[in-house]
């Protein structure tokens, strides 16, 4: 099966560690970083993991990266919080012999903290009592498309600011009264009567864990209220520690609308059409600058043929699905032939040019 493979340049990760090459002066990392954060999330944190691999040879610069990095995108109030992001960079600190015994500890710490509960893991449970009812209730006891965690405190004038914005927003509203949404206040620490005391919005659930398993038993990385966590119906984390309502109605405007056709997927059906019609040439001028140099235009000719000569002509091809190729976002399909399948794998850069081609056995292909 290997001999079916064929390659067509896909050095992505001497691109990336090029890329990190090209790290600013100190004086210039906040403006690096906000670059980095509006790069795809894969890219981001591949680019982010060798920008401090570049970095580790200068323990100052390293430094004062990681003190930045922490600053900016573990603050859920900064504009470019980034959990995922801040991971890399404490992943990189925790495995690497740059700092020193204490302050690897502290970064092992906080790792471990970014841990909990993280995008794309099942959320923790825990129980609550609500003012009315003195019967312990669980958040998985609650079902519905969405669920959305307020993690806040009575005593805090931040929290009830964000109180009376969920209040008022027609969107949160809306979900509700279809019952698509449940939004779950919880005050996760001991003082039960000033808990009572507050008042909540009606449309949701006022809650306190008065076990306060959440804060002995640490279940909840919560280091400043008030903060979002966001649960798909599997309870999902969507969205962790936010602290900006703004995004988190962005994300509920995009569930409500449904998923978005990715653009890409018309590229990839180009890229395939440049290939069932040997349009070699057309293949090598689509290709991204920092791979060209690696292959030569008549190398894309006759590909399918050489598939097509040991697996029979091509029928069809399914449909394109992403998934994560050396940090990159790369788009694959099953290729059906007459004796056999194949995957096929299209990568891409940010201006849609591709880094790489290839025909891959079909157990390369991850299925979801």
């Amino acid at each position: 099966m290997k001999k079916l493979i064929i390659a067509a340049v896909v050095a992505l990760s001497a691109w990336f560690s090029t890329q990190a090459q090209g790290v600013p002066a100190p004086e210039k990392y906040n403006d690096y970083l906000e670059q980095v954060a509006k790069m795809a999330p894969a890219n981001a944190e591949f680019l982010m993991t060798a920008t401090m691999e570049t970095l580790s040879e200068n323990p100052k610069a390293y430094r004062q990266m990681m003190e930045l990095a922490e600053k900016r995108f573990s603050d859920s109030a900064d504009p470019i919080h980034n959990e995922a992001l801040y991971m890399a960079v404490l992943k990189h600190a925790t495995e690497k012999y740059v700092l020193s015994g204490a302050e690897k500890e502290r970064q092992r710490l906080l790792l471990e903290g970014a841990k909990k509960n993280m995008v794309g893991s099942i959320a923790t449970d825990f129980d609550f009592i609500t003012a009315d009812n003195k019967t312990t209730r669980h958040l998985k006891e609650l079902v519905a498309d969405n669920i959305l965690i307020y993690f806040n405190n009575p005593d805090c004038e931040s929290c009830e600011k964000v109180k009376e914005r969920l209040q008022s927003s027609e969107l949160i509203n809306s979900l509700v009264n279809k019952k698509k949404l449940i939004v779950l206040g919880i005050y996760p620490y001991e003082d039960g009567k000033l808990w009572k005391k507050s008042k909540y919005p009606s449309m949701m659930i006022n809650g306190w864990n008065e076990s306060r398993q959440i804060e002995n038993l640490e279940l909840y990385d919560l280091p400043t209220l008030p903060c979002f966590y966001l649960l798909d119906s599997q309870y999902k984390v969507l969205i962790k520690n936010e602290g900006s309502l703004n995004k988190v109605e962005a994300l509920l405007k995009e569930i409500e609308a449904g998923p978005a056709q990715d653009p890409k997927i018309a590229r990839c059906e180009q890229v395939f059409d440049m290939l069932l019609n040997n349009r070699g040439q057309e293949l090598y001028d689509n290709m991204s600058d920092q791979v060209k140099s690696q292959v030569q235009p008549n190398a894309l000719n006759g590909i399918l043929a050489k598939v097509e000569s040991q697996l029979g002509k091509y029928k069809s091809h399914g449909a394109w699905e992403m998934q994560q190729v050396q940090g990159m976002n790369g788009y694959t399909t099953l290729v059906d032939f007459e004796n056999g399948q194949l995957g096929f794998l299209v990568i891409f850069d940010k201006m849609d040019k591709m880094l790489g081609i290839n025909f891959v056995p079909t157990q390369a292909i991850k299925k979801n």
